[in-house]
């Protein structure tokens, strides 16, 4: 087996991820390497004491991957971007009827 070949191996053995939290004045962003078979609730455990992931509820925070809503048991693939959502401050709705109206006024 030659160096290149051990590499290969080894990172066929663990799976890559990025969990993003963004709040309205940073995002932040962690780099987590999990066994193959990690699931959601896994990585975000490995989060649970660190900032600003420790003042979440993360066992019941709203999640995603690439933008699709999933649950915490879903297994990851190498790769993924694990999205933690935050609750709407303002209805889309009426943040675009605010927008309007200010523009008119």
């Amino acid at each position: 087996m030659t160096d290149v070949d051990s590499v290969n191996s080894e990172t066929a053995a663990v799976v890559h991820v990025e969990v993003v939290y963004a709040l309205p004045e940073k995002a932040h962003t962690e780099h987590l390497t999990l066994a193959p078979g990690a699931t959601v609730a896994q990585a975000l455990a490995l989060l649970a004491a660190r900032e600003p992931f420790a003042a979440l509820d993360l066992q019941q925070q709203p999640v995603g991957i690439f933008g699709e809503r999933v649950e915490i048991t879903r297994v990851l693939a190498d790769g993924d971007r694990i999205e933690l959502y935050r609750q709407l401050q303002i209805d889309p709705r009426e943040a675009r009827r605010l927008r309007l109206n200010g523009a008119r006024g």
